[in-house]
């Protein structure tokens, strides 16, 4: 159970999809481990079971599940039904701050159905921009609506808080935390728990491979797999995994785009760990997920994004990665240069050094007004994520 000890706290985690399970849980732990706090953490249901998936390599769960009920799979049905949901959660349970995370539905329906009810919000992940509208979509509209109603943005990098500075967001509302996702992987590194699926060839080099953005539905989609394609053809020495997204019609199409493709594999969405050992073994990462470049850069991969612009702009400054939109000639030229040049040792992540959920604890109790712990062993132990 994620709320366990009754405090003068309560904080309402809202969680909808895997990523925003996987970023949360290294908060949802520091706040289990702080005596100021009760922790509520609510699966929205935005992608079904995807959540409490993510939560369980955290020895975590949601306590409530909510139920959205879809017909026509719009956003807009979405949408009202998770801002229904989670008001109703507001009313029973009226928490001193509702934490959203990143860019989803859930996270501005959260957030709106918050600020209506005047509870402030937290927005874990705030400040990323690709300043175009249309990309990613409808993402970059969501996270920038956010940002006009939050009370506390806990920013990952310095350029995330430049942006939201930029935007008229006071200096007093904004900490640069770092990115809870390498706190999540060091986690699940440290225990020896990310491990790659067994069917995975150790002798043969290995390009990893996502494509899901709303934007690329169709012609971006059967473009980059057009590039993986030829990558295939070029390099018949590698084995290509494409790990496909839950969305039925996303799967099917790169099934049948990598149909009869003798060193292609498509699997099913996996198991985050095992995703995050897959990652360790790749030799190069394609993807236009946003979550993907962060783990990649953190662990060292090569990485090229088939996107044009990304929000994310620190593991390209790094140089552990580059962009090449969704044109199959960039993709393959991107790739067989890569890796010629083969991994680095990576020193560091440019999304942060494992403490980013220490710093957002801290920022919160800030808000909130609790007063400062006393310094124990125990947290000193717990901050210590290398």
């Amino acid at each position: 159970m994620c709320a366990s000890r009754s405090t003068t706290r309560e904080v309402l985690i809202l969680a909808g999809t895997r990523p925003e399970g996987v970023k949360t849980a290294p908060l949802i732990r520091r706040l289990l481990d702080d005596p100021r706090f009760t922790v509520r953490v609510a699966d929205t249901g935005q992608q079904p079971g995807r959540v409490a998936e993510a939560l369980d390599p955290f020895d975590l769960r949601p306590e409530v599940s909510l139920r959205p009920q879809r017909r026509t799979g719009s956003l807009a049905e979405l949408a009202a039904a998770l801002i229904t949901g989670i008001d109703d959660l507001l009313t029973h349970h009226r928490p001193a701050a509702v934490v959203v995370q990143g860019d989803t539905t859930t996270a501005l329906a959260g957030g709106t159905a918050a600020f209506w009810r005047r509870v402030p919000i937290v927005h874990l992940e705030a400040g990323l921009r690709t300043n175009d509208l249309d990309r990613p979509f409808p993402e970059e509209a969501n996270r920038a609506m956010l940002a006009r109603i939050a009370a506390l943005h806990l920013a990952p990098t310095e350029a995330a808080r430049v942006n939201l500075l930029g935007e008229g967001i006071p200096a007093s509302a904004i900490a640069v935390t770092g990115n809870t996702v390498v706190d999540a992987l060091a986690d699940l590194v440290d225990r020896g728990v990310a491990r790659p699926p067994d069917w995975i060839d150790p002798a043969r080099r290995l390009v990893v491979a996502t494509a899901h953005r709303r934007e690329h539905w169709g012609h971006g989609v059967a473009a980059t797999i057009d590039g993986l394609r030829r990558l295939a053809r070029r390099r018949p020495d590698l084995q290509i995994v494409m790990v496909a997204h839950p969305n039925p019609r996303l799967s099917a199409e790169v099934t049948a785009g990598l149909a009869g493709v003798a060193n292609a594999r498509v699997t099913p969405p996996l198991a985050y760990p095992q995703m995050v050992g897959l990652l360790r073994v790749a030799d190069l990462v394609v993807t236009d997920s946003g979550g993907l470049q962060e783990e990649a850069a953190t662990l060292g991969v090569p990485l090229l994004v088939t996107r044009d612009t990304t929000e994310r702009p620190e593991a390209l400054a790094a140089g552990r990665g580059e962009l090449v939109g969704t044109d199959p000639e960039r993709l393959l030229s991107g790739a067989l240069r890569r890796l010629a040049t083969g991994r680095g040792s990576a020193v560091g992540s440019p999304f942060g050094d494992g403490r980013a959920a220490h710093r957002c604890v801290t920022a919160m109790a800030g808000l909130l007004g609790v007063p400062t712990p006393r310094i124990t062993q125990r947290h000193r132990t717990a901050a210590a994520v290398p």
